[in-house]
Protein backbone atom coordinates (compact mmCIF):
# COMPACT_ATOMS: atom_id res chain seq x y z
CA UNK A 1 0.00 0.00 0.00
CA UNK A 2 1.36 3.11 -1.04
CA UNK A 3 1.92 5.95 2.01
CA UNK A 4 -0.18 8.55 -0.95
CA UNK A 5 -3.44 6.47 0.01
CA UNK A 6 -2.88 5.97 3.30
CA UNK A 7 -2.89 9.94 3.68
CA UNK A 8 -5.72 11.25 1.62
CA UNK A 9 -7.28 12.49 4.23
CA UNK A 10 -4.95 14.29 5.59
CA UNK A 11 -2.54 14.83 2.95
CA UNK A 12 -0.76 18.52 4.18
CA UNK A 13 -0.64 17.24 8.04
CA UNK A 14 0.17 13.21 7.08
CA UNK A 15 3.20 14.69 5.02
CA UNK A 16 4.28 16.77 7.22
CA UNK A 17 4.49 13.48 9.66
CA UNK A 18 6.16 11.46 7.00
CA UNK A 19 8.94 14.30 6.46
CA UNK A 20 9.58 14.80 9.99
CA UNK A 21 9.12 11.45 12.05
CA UNK A 22 9.18 9.04 9.09
CA UNK A 23 7.13 6.77 11.54
CA UNK A 24 3.43 7.08 10.03
CA UNK A 25 2.76 3.46 9.73
CA UNK A 26 -0.10 2.63 7.09
CA UNK A 27 -3.29 0.98 8.79
CA UNK A 28 -5.80 0.03 6.59
CA UNK A 29 -7.26 2.60 3.68
CA UNK A 30 -8.94 4.99 5.84
CA UNK A 31 -6.44 4.80 8.79
CA UNK A 32 -3.21 6.36 9.87
CA UNK A 33 -0.64 6.07 12.79
CA UNK A 34 2.25 8.38 14.32
CA UNK A 35 4.46 6.56 16.43
CA UNK A 36 7.62 7.84 18.09
CA UNK A 37 9.73 5.30 20.55
CA UNK A 38 12.44 8.44 21.33
CA UNK A 39 15.50 6.06 20.73
CA UNK A 40 17.96 8.24 19.82
CA UNK A 41 20.90 10.24 21.30
CA UNK A 42 20.55 12.10 24.71
CA UNK A 43 19.33 15.70 24.38
CA UNK A 44 16.93 17.63 21.96
CA UNK A 45 14.24 15.66 21.37
CA UNK A 46 14.27 16.66 17.51
CA UNK A 47 11.76 14.82 14.78
CA UNK A 48 9.41 18.20 14.69
CA UNK A 49 8.56 18.12 18.23
CA UNK A 50 8.58 21.46 19.78
CA UNK A 51 8.36 22.41 23.51
CA UNK A 52 5.70 23.40 26.05
CA UNK A 53 5.72 24.36 29.69
CA UNK A 54 8.79 23.66 31.42
CA UNK A 55 9.96 21.21 28.46
CA UNK A 56 11.42 17.83 27.87
CA UNK A 57 14.80 16.51 26.84
CA UNK A 58 15.51 12.87 25.36
CA UNK A 59 17.08 10.79 28.15
CA UNK A 60 18.30 7.28 27.78
CA UNK A 61 15.76 6.22 24.61
CA UNK A 62 12.59 7.88 26.60
CA UNK A 63 11.32 11.04 26.78
CA UNK A 64 11.84 13.05 30.08
CA UNK A 65 9.11 15.86 31.02
CA UNK A 66 9.42 18.19 33.81
CA UNK A 67 6.58 19.56 36.15
CA UNK A 68 5.99 23.03 37.19
CA UNK A 69 3.57 24.59 39.20
CA UNK A 70 0.86 25.81 36.74
CA UNK A 71 2.97 25.21 33.58
CA UNK A 72 3.79 21.38 33.55
CA UNK A 73 5.55 20.64 30.10
CA UNK A 74 6.14 18.09 27.51
CA UNK A 75 6.21 18.18 23.48
CA UNK A 76 3.60 19.64 20.91
CA UNK A 77 3.64 19.32 16.88
CA UNK A 78 0.78 20.09 14.42
CA UNK A 79 -1.83 17.30 13.58
CA UNK A 80 -5.46 17.88 12.64
CA UNK A 81 -7.00 15.05 14.65
CA UNK A 82 -10.51 13.30 13.82
CA UNK A 83 -12.50 11.09 15.83
CA UNK A 84 -12.31 8.21 16.75
CA UNK A 85 -8.52 8.28 17.95
CA UNK A 86 -6.64 5.83 19.46
CA UNK A 87 -3.54 6.84 21.69
CA UNK A 88 -1.19 4.87 23.88
CA UNK A 89 2.40 5.43 25.53
CA UNK A 90 4.24 4.03 28.40
CA UNK A 91 4.64 6.63 31.30
CA UNK A 92 6.92 6.51 34.46
CA UNK A 93 7.28 9.20 37.12
CA UNK A 94 9.97 10.10 39.61
CA UNK A 95 7.22 11.76 41.91
CA UNK A 96 4.41 9.16 42.26
CA UNK A 97 1.90 11.38 44.34
CA UNK A 98 2.38 14.21 41.94
CA UNK A 99 2.97 12.65 38.47
CA UNK A 100 0.41 12.25 35.64
CA UNK A 101 0.09 12.84 32.56
CA UNK A 102 -1.94 14.78 29.70
CA UNK A 103 -2.42 14.47 25.97
CA UNK A 104 -4.60 17.59 24.10
CA UNK A 105 -5.86 17.16 20.78
CA UNK A 106 -6.98 19.88 18.18
CA UNK A 107 -5.67 23.18 20.14
CA UNK A 108 -4.51 26.34 18.93
CA UNK A 109 -2.01 27.03 21.76
CA UNK A 110 0.09 25.00 24.47
CA UNK A 111 -0.81 27.41 27.38
CA UNK A 112 -0.77 26.15 30.59
CA UNK A 113 -4.06 26.31 33.19
CA UNK A 114 -7.62 25.01 32.38
CA UNK A 115 -9.06 28.70 32.01
CA UNK A 116 -6.69 29.11 29.30
CA UNK A 117 -7.17 25.86 27.47
CA UNK A 118 -7.91 26.59 24.15
CA UNK A 119 -8.06 22.87 22.47
CA UNK A 120 -11.26 20.26 21.32
CA UNK A 121 -10.44 18.12 24.05
CA UNK A 122 -8.02 16.79 26.94
CA UNK A 123 -7.21 13.55 28.29
CA UNK A 124 -5.40 13.67 31.81
CA UNK A 125 -4.50 12.33 35.27
CA UNK A 126 -2.87 14.39 38.01
CA UNK A 127 -1.27 11.21 39.36
CA UNK A 128 -2.65 7.66 39.27
CA UNK A 129 -4.63 7.91 42.13
CA UNK A 130 -7.01 10.55 41.49
CA UNK A 131 -9.36 10.85 38.75
CA UNK A 132 -9.50 10.16 35.19
CA UNK A 133 -10.92 13.47 33.57
CA UNK A 134 -11.37 15.41 29.94
CA UNK A 135 -11.42 19.29 29.45
CA UNK A 136 -13.28 20.32 26.97
CA UNK A 137 -14.78 23.51 25.24
CA UNK A 138 -18.51 24.70 25.82
CA UNK A 139 -20.21 28.25 25.10
CA UNK A 140 -19.06 29.28 28.44
CA UNK A 141 -15.39 28.39 27.90
CA UNK A 142 -13.45 24.94 29.23
CA UNK A 143 -14.81 22.43 31.25
CA UNK A 144 -13.64 19.82 32.99
CA UNK A 145 -15.49 16.38 33.84
CA UNK A 146 -14.09 14.10 35.56
CA UNK A 147 -14.78 10.10 35.99
CA UNK A 148 -14.80 8.61 39.36
CA UNK A 149 -11.88 6.91 41.48
CA UNK A 150 -12.22 3.15 40.83
CA UNK A 151 -10.74 0.69 43.28
CA UNK A 152 -7.64 -0.31 42.34
CA UNK A 153 -6.57 2.83 41.05
CA UNK A 154 -3.01 3.55 42.60
CA UNK A 155 -0.14 6.02 41.91
CA UNK A 156 2.71 5.64 39.26
CA UNK A 157 5.31 3.54 40.63
CA UNK A 158 6.24 1.47 37.64
CA UNK A 159 6.12 1.60 34.16
CA UNK A 160 2.38 1.64 33.42
CA UNK A 161 0.70 1.42 30.01
CA UNK A 162 -2.00 3.75 29.55
CA UNK A 163 -3.99 3.63 26.47
CA UNK A 164 -7.46 4.90 25.53
CA UNK A 165 -9.95 6.18 22.48
CA UNK A 166 -11.68 9.72 21.86
CA UNK A 167 -14.74 8.50 20.36
CA UNK A 168 -16.60 11.70 17.74
CA UNK A 169 -19.01 12.67 20.50
CA UNK A 170 -15.81 13.07 23.23
CA UNK A 171 -16.89 10.18 24.76
CA UNK A 172 -13.38 8.76 26.17
CA UNK A 173 -12.04 4.99 26.98
CA UNK A 174 -8.66 4.67 28.68
CA UNK A 175 -7.42 1.64 30.32
CA UNK A 176 -4.33 1.39 31.96
CA UNK A 177 -2.12 -1.35 32.83
CA UNK A 178 0.28 -0.66 36.19
CA UNK A 179 3.17 -3.02 35.15
CA UNK A 180 3.99 -3.25 39.46
CA UNK A 181 3.07 -6.46 40.48
CA UNK A 182 0.43 -5.75 42.70
CA UNK A 183 -3.25 -6.51 42.05
CA UNK A 184 -5.62 -5.17 40.26
CA UNK A 185 -3.40 -5.20 36.79
CA UNK A 186 -5.55 -3.09 35.09
CA UNK A 187 -7.95 -0.71 35.33
CA UNK A 188 -10.70 0.50 32.83
CA UNK A 189 -12.05 4.16 33.01
CA UNK A 190 -15.30 5.34 31.05
CA UNK A 191 -16.70 8.50 30.49
CA UNK A 192 -19.72 9.74 28.83
CA UNK A 193 -19.96 12.17 26.17
CA UNK A 194 -19.91 15.57 27.92
CA UNK A 195 -22.67 17.45 27.91
CA UNK A 196 -22.51 21.28 26.13
CA UNK A 197 -19.12 20.46 24.27
CA UNK A 198 -18.67 22.05 21.30
CA UNK A 199 -17.43 19.59 19.24
CA UNK A 200 -15.17 20.67 16.38
CA UNK A 201 -11.39 21.70 16.30
CA UNK A 202 -10.12 24.88 17.79
CA UNK A 203 -6.77 24.56 16.06
CA UNK A 204 -4.45 21.81 14.92
CA UNK A 205 -1.71 21.46 17.64
CA UNK A 206 -1.29 17.61 19.21
CA UNK A 207 0.40 18.25 22.77
CA UNK A 208 1.15 15.40 25.46
CA UNK A 209 3.40 15.94 28.66
CA UNK A 210 3.17 15.67 32.11
CA UNK A 211 0.44 17.01 34.26
CA UNK A 212 2.03 18.41 37.02
CA UNK A 213 3.58 21.14 39.04
CA UNK A 214 6.21 18.21 40.84
CA UNK A 215 9.75 19.07 38.63
CA UNK A 216 10.01 14.77 37.99
CA UNK A 217 11.32 13.83 35.75
CA UNK A 218 8.06 12.37 34.45
CA UNK A 219 8.96 10.08 31.75
CA UNK A 220 7.43 8.77 28.47
CA UNK A 221 7.71 6.06 25.80
CA UNK A 222 6.64 4.25 22.72
CA UNK A 223 4.32 7.31 21.81
CA UNK A 224 1.13 6.17 19.56
CA UNK A 225 -1.55 8.31 18.05
CA UNK A 226 -3.75 6.72 15.83
CA UNK A 227 -6.48 8.47 13.40
CA UNK A 228 -9.62 5.92 12.52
Amino acid sequence: MSIDRVITKHTSTAFGIVLALALLVPVSEAQFKVTDNFNRADGTVGLGWSLWGNGAQISTNQLQTFGQTSVAGGISRTLDVTFPAKFAFDFSTSAPPDGGWEIALNASSTNGGDANFTGEVMVYQFSGSRAVCILFQTASGPVSQCANVKNGQRDFTGQANISGIVNPDLSVKVTIHYNDGLTPTTTTINMAAPAGAIVAPVGSILFFGNRNATFGPHVFDNFSLTLM
